[in-house]
């Protein structure tokens, strides 16, 4: 009595021998495929946010520094040097081409005598901060023409009313 050995049947979980490795291979395309359209996503998710926190923290600042200036000159000044501080100190560049700052100054009715031309004792003031964030970029080279997301932040502040001013 001689015993044949049987063949293996489809889908019995017994690979031939051709097929060796072939699981690894599609396991790396299925992998690559997958996994560097997410990291990409995580990056340019990490710079919106910091652009947040950037624009953020710059437009508080011009507002915080305008408010406490003895003229509205140097408050202007003072504001301008913030806001370039702030988002360097975010690693972005305040002189791009996607990146500003507005400053409105006004007196309201309901502002203190000393209150003139947008600076003084109750003035308002608002800031307006904006930052494009390329979502186009290059591995090595960085940022190149194209798409992007323009994150804003607005910061509103009194000047005190009962601030003396310049002296």
């Amino acid at each position: 009595m001689t015993v044949e050995p049987v063949p293996a049947a489809a889908g019995d979980g017994r690979l031939e021998q051709g097929e060796r490795g072939a699981a690894v291979v599609e396991l790396l395309v299925v992998f690559l495929t997958l996994l560097v359209p997410l990291v990409y996503a995580m990056v340019v998710m990490a710079d919106v946010q910091r652009a947040l926190l950037a624009t953020s923290s710059a437009a508080r600042e011009a507002g915080r520094v305008y408010v406490t200036g003895p003229d509205r000159l140097a408050a202007e000044r003072r504001a301008e040097v913030a806001y370039r501080e702030v988002l360097a100190s975010y690693g972005m560049r305040a002189g791009g081409p996607g990146a500003g700052m507005r400053l409105r100054a006004r007196c309201p009715p309901e502002a203190a005598p000393g209150c003139a031309g947008g600076f003084g004792p109750g003035a308002e003031v608002l800031v307006e901060v904006t930052y494009r964030v390329p979502v186009a970029r290059l591995p090595f080279l960085g940022a190149v023409g194209g798409p992007g997301v323009t994150i804003g932040a607005t910061h509103h502040t009194r000047v005190d009313r009962y601030r003396g001013l310049g002296g």
